[in-house]
């Protein structure tokens, strides 16, 4: 696979063979990848439907807020359709039994914050520790911007953690080591880079006249007033 090095130095390189004069930093470049490689993940997962993207964490700790018992989502994910980009929610409900690993234990079902007051008024899909819902939340809680799953069918019994898989993305505002490889497959690392060429050449071919200088540098306009004509004037 391309290491972001390799493929942000090549993109350079030809950007300033076309633009010499271009003002074009290798963070500007690093950051146009991943915003690429995110969509390309994103069309690879739905043709693949496969577990490339997908990340696994274990004891993801519960908390609780004003609204009830909720994890944080440790990663940003791919927003799919019915929460797709959430693979499983579980935890042990009794961790002294053997009966497989634990996200093959109890897993979370689904639903949406509008049709939680349905699940309640049905003793079949009423939240319990042995069928418990989760939803997403990824606006405003108690004036804070959160990205949370909220868990539904704990409230008398106490859970410290759960295990989450998610189909993760790329924080296209941070990459740690310019030697990790981007993740994307590796027959569409020459489209990534043929895009990221093509904003590059965007950017750079975008008019100076267009650009907002924050100041009026226009000329004033003047208009010549005639004057008046002297009639006793030989």
């Amino acid at each position: 696979m391309a290491t972001y090095r390799f493929v942000a130095y090549d993109i350079q390189k030809s950007l300033k063979k076309t633009f010499d004069d271009a003002d074009i930093t290798l963070p500007q470049i690093v950051y146009w990848i991943q915003v690429v490689a995110n969509r390309i993940r994103f069309q690879s997962q739905i043709i693949s439907e496969s577990d490339m993207f997908t990340s696994i964490f274990s004891a993801v700790p519960v908390l609780s807020d004003s609204q009830g018992k909720y994890i944080d989502l440790p990663k940003q994910i791919m927003n799919l359709p019915n929460n797709g980009g959430i693979v499983y929610v579980s935890y042990n409900e009794e961790t002294c039994c053997c009966n497989g690993p634990a996200f093959a234990q109890v897993v979370f079902n689904t639903v949406n914050i509008s049709a939680i007051h349905t699940l309640y008024g049905d003793e079949y899909t009423r939240p319990t520790p042995s069928n418990p819902y989760y939803y997403r939340v990824g606006g405003m809680v108690d004036n804070l911007q959160v990205n949370r799953l909220y868990l539904l069918g704990f409230e008398c019994i106490e859970v410290k953690d759960v295990n989450v898989a998610l189909l993760t993305t790329l924080d296209p505002s941070t990459v740690c080591d310019l030697d990790d490889e981007i993740p994307i497959p590796d027959e569409r690392v020459h489209e990534l880079m043929m895009e990221v060429l093509s904003i590059g050449k965007f950017i750079t071919m975008v008019p100076q006249e267009v650009v907002n200088q924050g100041a009026d540098e226009s000329e004033p306009i003047t208009t010549r007033v005639p004057q008046p004509q002297n009639d006793n004037q030989e």
